[in-house]
């Protein structure tokens, strides 16, 4: 992989583009809608969600919630909430570093983790007075995150010829799972050493992210092909959607886990940008066991030890987090 400090050289904007995938079709045609979604998963790793089900004012009001948690609470106070030991929590400048061989100092931006709630409660963390406040409101829309993911779920199961809630019983909101909702915000930067990179190259870690992008882009994807950078835009109305690695584990390779990064560049470097994701995790205890598709080929010499949902993510998470800076 090459070095991440100089982006211009490597961004190839001729080969295909992410493909926009209408999701109304779903309830029309679910084996023409599924077959789409699993075009782009295989080829890509990543497409665009339009008529997804949830409306613009819901998320609208989430971009809001989140840039008066960034702008109005001081860093001393979100410190009081520095991420848990379930990776749940505030996580400040520089802490996170997504692509370690190539980072010298970790991402610029910071971000606030939450895991799941009951009745308006986080379960598993502390919140902010301000996010406490907002609890109800954020339960909610986390779990209609949850429920969109659910229906993607069940369209990876039609397409893959295999029972349609297959997927989704093992990714139930009620069971333990590495489900992560986090709202980020990167601060205006100047150019002081040369690297560029906001968010560093990295692969997700589930089953699949929703990520919501407004205003200001930035984010590029590695084509699992060319391994050119492709600009992943934003596109008004729609849900930017990418395979993890536990799914292309899962699926023996067949869905791409493809990497991707948060550049800046004159354009943007001066701006507040804000992004809101929903990490979509097996429940724990769930066996990565290759799925009983027919597309899916494992090779009868092959030796892969058995592990959880639980334990692949613990050890993607150990490897992140590992340094502080």
């Amino acid at each position: 992989m090459t070095s991440n400090n100089n982006i211009n050289d490597d961004i190839d904007n001729e080969i295909p583009v992410i493909p926009v995938i209408d999701f109304s079709n779903f309830e029309i045609n679910p084996i023409q809608c599924s077959n789409e979604i699993k075009h782009a998963c295989e080829f890509v790793g990543f497409f665009y969600l339009k008529n997804h089900g949830i409306s613009d004012n819901f998320i609208n009001e989430m971009f809001t919630i989140a840039k008066e948690f960034f702008i109005e609470t001081s860093r001393q106070e979100k410190l009081k909430y520095i991420m848990n030991d379930d990776y749940f929590g505030y996580v400040d400048l520089k802490q996170e570093v997504l692509d370690p061989p190539h980072q010298k100092v970790g991402d610029y931006k910071e971000c606030f983790n939450f895991g799941k709630f009951q009745n308006g409660n986080p379960i598993a963390q502390e919140l902010p007075n301000y996010l406490k406040e907002k609890s109800t409101f954020i339960e909610s829309f986390e779990k209609a995150c949850h429920e969109l993911c659910m229906k993607i779920l069940q369209s990876f199961a039609i397409s893959l010829n295999i029972k349609d809630d297959w997927f989704s019983n093992r990714h139930r909101y009620e069971m333990k799972s590495g489900d992560n909702f986090r709202i980020l915000h990167y601060p205006p930067i100047t150019i002081e050493d040369g690297n560029n990179i906001r968010a560093g190259s990295h692969t997700d870690y589930g089953s699949l992210t929703l990520l919501f992008q407004k205003d200001i882009g930035g984010l590029e994807i590695q084509h699992p092909f060319t391994k050119k950078w492709l600009q992943a835009s934003v596109i008004p109305n729609t849900i930017l959607i990418n395979i993890g690695d536990l799914m292309e584990f899962w699926t023996m390779g067949l869905f791409k886990s493809t990497k991707h990064r948060v550049v800046f560049n004159n354009e943007n470097m001066n701006l507040h940008r804000y992004s809101i994701a929903y990490f979509c995790h097996a429940e724990r205890d769930v066996d990565l066991d290759p799925i009983p598709s027919d597309f899916i080929k494992a090779k009868e010499d092959e030796l892969r030890r058995r592990i959880t949902a639980g334990e692949h993510l613990r050890f993607r998470q150990e490897n992140t987090y590992k340094q502080t800076y």
